[in-house]
């Protein structure tokens, strides 16, 4: 019964490869790291209710690719976009990107005042990135 809903579970968790994508470019969209918050911020760290808002963008484009979003997350955090984050499946995340983070209390898409962001440019494919929040919003 269990090997039974784990093949079934394996099966309806797989994401259908988009036409004209090679596989081996498609198993490449990811993006792990950390996310902490610069000491001295740390005290503007909302309590209570609060969202991370990690997002991916090509650097020329604004639009997010893919976007994460946790509810009341501890610090540091450890995090893995992959193509399942994608705003849109049928475009690959590869190449440079700019990885930001965003602590908010509204888990809303554009930024608040109050909000703490942080960013760093980085590639699709790599493991060790290190996001600091170390800037308010105004």
């Amino acid at each position: 019964m269990q090997l039974l809903l784990l093949m079934l579970s394996f099966l309806f968790s797989c994401q259908e490869v988009p036409k004209g994508i090679p596989i081996e470019k498609y198993r490449k969209q990811f993006i792990e790291g950390v996310v902490d918050i610069d000491k001295g911020l740390r005290d503007k760290l909302p309590k209570g209710k609060r969202f991370l808002i990690i997002s991916v963008r090509s650097p020329e484009d604004p639009m997010p690719i893919a976007v994460l979003r946790m509810k009341d997350p501890d610090f540091p955090y450890r995090f893995k976009i992959t193509g399942k984050d994608k705003l849109n499946h049928e475009k690959v995340m590869e190449g440079s990107v700019i990885l930001t983070a965003r602590v908010s209390t509204s888990g809303m898409a554009q930024a608040q005042k109050g909000d703490l962001m942080g960013s760093l440019q980085t590639n699709v494919g790599t493991k060790d990135n290190r996001v600091i929040i170390k800037v308010e919003v105004r």
